[in-house]
């Protein structure tokens, strides 16, 4: 039986869908498009540590690989701006999925969330909206390298997409690490409250 209050219950689901909406839109690669000014007008996509289709070098040709992916190495991400990206982001939604999967354990089982365990994940929801955030928010400072570039009509610059647009993966991202800052104002009711037992005096 659940210990957690109405609030309480409201508090874990809302978590898990922020945590797992976070988790989701910092892998896939949808968080930039933008199309390359080839013959094919291919569509080009970037994320924090991922991009989908992209030019290579076959026998003294450029020809464009139609495939997402990851970057071989940490180094390899283009920018800084987006290697910082990618470590806030990524503890930011390790610690959002930890508060989660404890607040649905919570659900099901009685006395997990204590009234001080409650505030230990509030705290550690706030830390993880703020990194988040903060992922999301220098993001855009990584527009300026020439890979962005190419895809967005050698008009962008950091904070400037030029032809570029956001795609899904930026909002889910964005809107995760919102939910997951009104989730840590709600922790704090998520007990349920304790009946006193009246004293009666004989």
């Amino acid at each position: 039986m659940s210990s957690l209050s109405g609030v309480g219950i409201f508090w874990a689901i809302m978590s898990f869908i922020a945590s797992v909406g976070c988790s989701i839109g910092f892998y896939m690669p949808y968080w930039l498009s933008g199309h390359m000014y080839d013959k094919d007008k291919t569509p080009v996509y970037f994320g924090v540590f991922r991009r989908c289709n992209y030019p290579r070098q076959v026998e003294g040709k450029i020809e464009m690989v139609l495939e997402c992916g990851r970057y071989t190495t940490f180094l390899d991400i283009p920018s800084i701006s987006w290697q910082i990206a990618t470590l806030t982001l990524g503890v930011g939604c390790g610690l959002a999925m930890l508060v989660a999967f404890t607040s649905i354990l919570a659900v099901c089982i009685r006395g997990v969330v204590t009234p001080s365990v409650a505030k230990a994940a509030g705290i550690i929801q706030l830390c993880s909206g703020l990194l988040m955030g903060a992922g999301v928010g220098i993001y855009p400072n990584g527009w300026d390298t020439p890979e962005v570039q190419q895809a967005c009509g050698y008009k962008s610059s950091s904070y400037n997409m030029g032809d570029c647009e956001f795609f899904w993966s930026f909002y889910l991202v964005a809107s995760g690490s919102g939910l997951t800052l009104i989730c840590s104002l709600l922790s704090c009711h998520a007990p349920e409250k304790k009946t006193s037992i009246p004293e009666y005096q004989f």
